[in-house]
């Protein structure tokens, strides 16, 4: 069975079928094996269609130019061996009969009329409406392809995205102008398609004629009766697969404007609003009501339309209701970020009693004019129950514990988290939006509990498997009952409302800085000044204004620093400001001065400091590759500072296994904040320290030493 495994080759197999495709159009084929390649042929462009409806993005059938092509040839080519058995033998087999006689009830005038019917359908409509789209679709990709590299290359300067995801965005643009312009091209050939159909039609009808009266003795009525009927039933048997596959064809370019299948996309849009589908009923019940138009058939679409209205209003009904009660202030606290085994654990952090509750609608702030909310959870229809108190929902009191957590940890109070539903989600879904762009979602099982398995279990669980989506982890949907067998086992098990709460609260970390508003910097700025107002006077607005302040904090925040003691960074900036106004440098003395706050968050159990360092020389190398820039950056090519990367990641790994605590890493002040950019785009839980902000009485245990030959050596030159 191996060996058959390695034998196969799907290219070998593909020139076969192409290969034999050529044999149709030359050697003259049997009833039988006509019919079933007839079928063949009706059954794909069936299973083209059906794909069709499930793809969520053109690219996930980015070979379909191809197979048009190809599914073209194949229909042609049957064309071709059908008119020779029409012709030779006055017999099509026993599917083309079927369509003569009995799709067309045995009457060529009808099925003449029958084929230029769908012949005009395709031609005149689908094909030519599916050309053009494609014509449109592959200019405009075209023409947005510079923008789309401007805006990756511009996300990837600022940090946003890492080299990796840079380049996976650059290929799926470089294939989507692929792919729409082989679209472009194909559908000539749907076109071409049809204009040969009815040549070939043509043809037939007079060779039938011809060979029947000439050769074989008929009259011109009985020839004209077998040839046309059986070159009707042909063209028939021809142009409905041509004509699902260009509808296939139309479909898959119209994709290009969501990401959703299709039926969740029309279904999404038609059922958003029940008043339209009311109205529909209404009118069609009115037309039944005429005089002279049947009312049964009137009747029973408007009472399906009415009732289709009021289902999707009651359901709008339940999801407000749900969302009403969650859409306050959602105050609390959820997971703090570990790493490693120990996020699994953290999850079990956020189920119910770890923490005490804060009852919600409490704080309420004043609502903002701002039309887009800071922070907002998307459910689907069937996570209602989760924030619906009276069917004991908690998921709001889950997520309300997130504000006060995240201020516990980072000194900021976050915006009030509004639950919203989404009946474009589907039922289990769930998203996180942040300033109304998404950031995260994930799907949950109402009724079930996840079962994550933290590294060490001592078997395996039945179950749906997935991976727990905060952090990663391997995990399984388990049945309620099973919760004490899984523990067993040594995994964490966690409830529905816990799998959310977590999620958000680490989207929340990683997109602090956008959370945090400059409205929100003006108020903790006026709170500092009511029992520090010297140091506020002094600073604002004489020498930074609250833009330059935000700016600060977003840099400190970035990294995770916390800004509870507020007064001493602004008295820090008060010091500083008047010598320069760059942000990026402003932090690092704001980082000096909360030292103390920076490394108690990443001391060992013992209280000492897990650390590693560069190698003199590489440190040396890089302040010199600094000032020698002048531009505020490391001087490293992409490959020299993928290779530093690189050993930094393996240093990092290997002493994270070893030691009770992360290790940092510990360099000279002035390159920190560049190596910490640049360390961050792939290790991001990596905490890059300088010597600067270990404080004295904090006990130093250097652990290891990272050299980077390659990038050592071009500093060098």
């Amino acid at each position: 069975m191996n060996e058959t495994r390695r034998t196969w080759n799907p290219e070998v197999f593909l020139a076969l079928i192409v290969g034999g495709i050529l044999v149709v159009l030359l050697v003259p084929l049997p009833a039988l094996l006509l019919d079933l390649l007839l079928v063949l042929n009706i059954g794909l462009t069936l299973s083209l269609l059906v794909m069709m409806f499930y793809l969520r993005s053109p690219l996930e059938f980015s070979s379909f130019p191809a197979l048009l092509l190809m599914v073209t040839l194949f229909r042609l080519s049957l064309n071709v061996a059908a008119t020779k058995l029409i012709l030779l033998n006055g017999f099509g087999g026993h599917v083309i009969n079927a369509f003569g006689q009995f799709v067309v009830g045995n009457n060529y005038v009808v099925g003449a009329v029958m084929f230029l019917i769908l012949l005009v359908i395709q031609f005149v409509v689908i094909t030519k409406g599916a050309t053009r789209i494609a014509e449109v679709a592959a200019r405009f990709t075209l023409d947005a392809m510079p923008g789309k590299q401007m805006s990756i290359d511009a996300d990837l300067n600022a940090g946003i995205i890492d080299e990796d995801e840079a380049r996976g965005r650059r290929e799926k643009l470089s294939h989507e102008a692929d792919f729409f312009g082989s679209m472009d091209g194909a559908s000539k050939f749907v076109r071409g398609d049809a204009v040969a159909a009815l040549v070939i039609t043509a043809i037939n009808i007079l060779g039938g004629l011809a060979i029947g009266v000439l050769q074989r003795g008929m009259t011109i009525v009985d020839a004209l009766q077998t040839y046309t009927l059986l070159t009707i039933g042909e063209g028939l048997v021809a142009q409905i697969p041509a004509l699902i596959v260009s509808l296939s064809a139309g479909i898959l370019v119209t994709k290009a404007a969501t990401t959703e299948g299709l039926g969740t996309h029309i279904s999404g849009q038609l059922l958003r609003r029940p008043e339209p589908l009311m109205l529909s009923g209404v009118m069609l019940l009115g037309l039944g009501l005429l005089p002279g138009l049947p009312l049964l058939p009137f009747a029973v679409l408007a009472g399906g339309a009415m009732w289709l209205s009021t289902s999707v209003r009651r359901r709008q009904h339940l999801a407000s209701q749900a969302a009403g009660g969650a859409a306050g202030e959602l105050p609390g606290t959820a997971a703090s970020q570990l790493g490693g085994a120990g996020k699994a654990k953290q999850l079990a952090g956020a189920a119910p009693g770890t923490a005490p509750g804060v009852a919600p609608g409490t704080d309420k702030q004043p609502a903002l004019l701002s039309t887009v909310s800071p922070l907002v959870l998307e459910i689907g229809f069937g996570l209602i129950p989760l924030v619906d108190q009276r069917l004991d929902g908690d998921l709001v009191t889950r997520l309300g514990k997130i504000r006060e957590q995240i201020r516990d940890d980072l000194g900021i109070l976050i915006p009030p988290i509004s639950v919203q539903d989404n009946i474009q989600l589907a039922n289990s879904q769930y998203r996180v939006l942040i300033r109304g762009m998404e950031r995260g979602r994930g799907t949950v099982q109402v009724g079930s509990h996840l079962a994550i398995n933290p590294g060490d279990v001592s078997g395996q669980l039945e179950g749906v498997r997935t991976t727990e989506p905060a952090f990663g982890l391997e995990a399984v949907w388990i049945d309620s009952k099973r919760v004490a067998a899984a523990e067993t086992r040594g995994y964490t098990v966690v409830d529905c409302p816990s799998v959310v709460a977590t999620h958000l609260a680490k989207i929340v970390r990683e997109n602090v800085i956008e959370v945090l508003s400059r409205q929100s910097v003006s108020d903790m700025v006026d709170r500092v000044k009511e029992t520090d107002a010297t140091v506020v006077s002094e600073l604002v607005p004489q020498q930074l204004n609250i833009g330059g302040v935000h700016r600060v904090l977003q840099c400190l925040l970035s990294e995770q620093v916390p800004i509870h003691d507020l007064a001493t960074v602004l008295e820090t900036l008060s010091d500083y400001a008047g010598h320069t106004k760059d942000p990026l440098l402003l932090s690092e003395f704001c980082r000096q001065a909360v030292k103390a706050r920076i490394v108690a968050r990443h001391l060992g159990d013992d209280g000492s400091l897990r650390a590693f360092i560069l190698t003199p020389d590489l440190e040396d190398g890089l302040q010199q590759s600094l000032s020698r820039g002048k531009t505020g950056a490391l001087s490293l090519s992409p490959e020299q500072a993928d290779a530093l990367v690189n050993e930094i990641r393996k240093e990092f790994g290997r002493l994270r296994d070893r030691a009770d605590a992360a290790p940092v890493l510990i360099v000279a002040p002035a390159i920190r904040p560049h190596l910490a950019r640049l360390v961050h785009r792939k290790t991001p839980d990596l905490a890059v320290l300088s010597y600067a902000e270990v404080p004295d009485d904090v006990r130093l245990q250097v652990l290891g030493t990272v050299d980077a030959p390659m990038a050592k050596e071009a500093l060098a030159a």
